[in-house]
C-alpha cells in the first residue's frame, strides 16, 4: 500500500469556502487513489493479461467524475475537531469514501438497469458489451452484471485497506455506515416493488442511503480518526442528518426538474422508474389537499401521478409530469423544507466547540444545499 498521501501540505492548509476545501481535498485524495489503484495494477500484472481488469473497472468509475464531496466533508470533520490538515490518515479516509462511493454506484446501475452515468456507459453495460462483440459463452447481460458486482466488492475491499491506520473507533464506525446505506437501499428497493402508499417512509430511505454516507457519516468519521467523536458525535449526527435531508431533496429536484445542460445529470429518470422520492409524497400530499377543498388540480392528475409512481410513464409524458409536479407546489415545498433543515443543522454547531475556519464551511455548505433557486423553478419555466 503506498504512503505518503498528503505530500505538500501546509500544517494551516484549511481552505475557507466550501468549494475550496472540496477542489483542496479532492487533488489530495485523487492522487492517493492513483497511487493505490497503480500499485494493485503491478500487483495483478504477471498474473495474466486480464487479471488487471477489475482494477482498470475500478479506476474508470472513480474517475469517470464526481464532486469528492464526501472526502472533503471527512476532512472538514477532523479539521474542525482539531486535526492537522496534513495528516496522511485523513487523506486515506478519504480515498476510502470514494471507494465506498464507487462500489455503491457500480451496484445501484446493476438494480436500476442504468445504461449510463455520467455520460459514459455503465460497467455492467461496457462488460455486457464486452461479452456481445468477443462471442463469448453464456448471456452478455449475466456476464456485465457478475463483473459490475464483482468490480463494487473489489472497491469496497479497498475501501477497508486504506482504513488501516484510522483506528478502531473508525473502522467501527465506517462499517456501521456501510450497513446503514445496506438496508437503505433494500427500503429503496421495496418501496417501488410495493403498491404506492404502502411502502416505506421515503424520508427514512433519503435518511439511511444518502444523508448517512454523503454528510453524517463522513463528519463523524472525521471526529472518530482525530480522537473526538464521543463529544462531537451527537452535533455531527444531527447536522449531517439535516444537510444530508436537504442535500437529497435538493437532488431529488434537480433529477425531476434541473437543467441536464447545466446539472449534468439525465433529466426524468426517477420519474421514468417511478422512484418514491419524498418529491412525490409531496405531490400526492397537495393532491389529497386539493381535493379535500374541492380545488380542481386538473383533468388527469391523480392517473398521471399513479403512473409515476408505477413507473409505467412513457417517454413522452415527462414533460406532463415536469409540470404537474411543478403545479402542485413541489419546488416550493422543496425550498422550504431545504431552508428548515440548514437552520437545524447550523443550529446543532452550536454547542460544541469547533475549529473556527472548518465550521464556517460547514455553515456555508448548509446554506449551498439548501438553495434550490433556478432548479425547476416554475416561474422561469419557458412557455409557448
Amino acid at each position: 500500500m503506498s504512503t505518503g498521501t498528503a505530500r505538500g501540505v501546509r500544517p494551516d492548509a484549511v481552505p475557507l469556502g466550501i468549494r475550496a476545501t472540496v477542489r483542496h481535498v479532492g487533488g489530495l485524495v485523487d492522487a492517493r487513489l492513483r497511487a493505490e489503484l497503480r500499485d494493485d495494477h503491478e500487483r495483478y500484472a504477471p498474473v495474466g493479461a486480464s487479471a488487471p481488469d477489475v482494477v482498470e473497472a475500478v479506476r474508470t468509475a472513480v474517475f469517470g467524475g464526481g464532486k469528492r464531496l464526501r472526502p472533503a466533508l471527512a476532512f472538514l470533520g477532523f479539521t474542525a475537531a482539531g486535526g492537522a490538515p496534513g495528516d496522511p490518515r485523513v487523506i486515506d479516509l478519504g480515498a476510502a469514501l470514494e471507494l465506498l462511493h464507487t462500489a455503491y454506484l457500480v451496484h445501484d446501475d446493476v438494480m436500476d438497469d442504468s445504461p449510463t452515468r455520467r455520460g459514459a456507459p455503465t460497467t455492467h453495460a461496457r462488460f455486457g458489451e464486452t461479452h456481445l462483440r468477443s462471442a463469448y459463452a453464456g448471456e452478455p447481460r449475466r456476464f456485465g452484471e457478475g463483473v459490475a458486482i464483482t468490480v463494487g466488492d473489489y472497491a469496497f475491499f479497498g475501501a477497508m485497506g486504506l482504513l488501516a491506520g484510522s483506528g478502531p473507533q473508525a473502522q467501527r464506525e465506517f462499517f456501521e455506515m456501510a450497513k446503514d446505506v445496506c438496508v437503505g437501499q433494500y427500503l429503496d428497493l421495496l418501496a417501488a416493488a410495493r403498491p404506492a402508499g404502502g411502502g416505506p417512509d421515503p424520508e427514512v430511505i433519503a435518511r439511511y442511503k444518502t444523508a448517512r454516507y454523503t454528510v453524517q457519516g463522513p463528519l463523524r468519521l472525521g471526529a472518530a480518526v482525530a480522537g473526538r467523536l464521543p463529544e462531537l458525535g451527537g452535533a455531527f449526527s444531527a447536522y449531517g442528518r439535516c444537510a444530508g435531508l436537504a442535500f437529497q431533496l435538493r437532488d431529488d429536484l434537480i433529477g425531476a426538474l434541473g437543467d441536464p445542460a447545466v446539472s449534468g445529470k439525465p433529466v426524468g429518470d426517477d420519474l421514468r422508474q417511478g422512484k418514491r422520492t419524498p418529491l412525490l409524497a409531496f405531490a400526492r400530499e397537495r393532491l389529497a389537499d386539493d381535493h379535500r377543498a374541492r380545488a380542481r388540480p386538473g383533468p388527469g392528475a391523480a392517473d398521471l401521478l399513479d403512473r409515476i409512481e408505477a413507473g409505467r410513464l412513457p417517454e413522452a409524458e415527462i414533460p406532463a409530469a415536469q409540470d404537474l409536479l411543478r403545479d402542485l407546489g413541489v419546488h416550493d415545498r422543496v425550498r422550504r423544507e431545504c431552508a428548515a433543515l440548514a437552520a437545524e443543522a447550523v443550529a446543532a454547531l452550536g454547542p460544541v466547540d469547533l475549529d473556527g475556519r472548518a465550521e464556517e464551511n460547514l455553515r456555508q455548505f448548509a446554506s449551498e444545499v439548501a438553495d434550490v433557486s433556478g432548479i425547476g423553478d416554475p416561474g422561469a419555466r419557458a412557455r409557448p
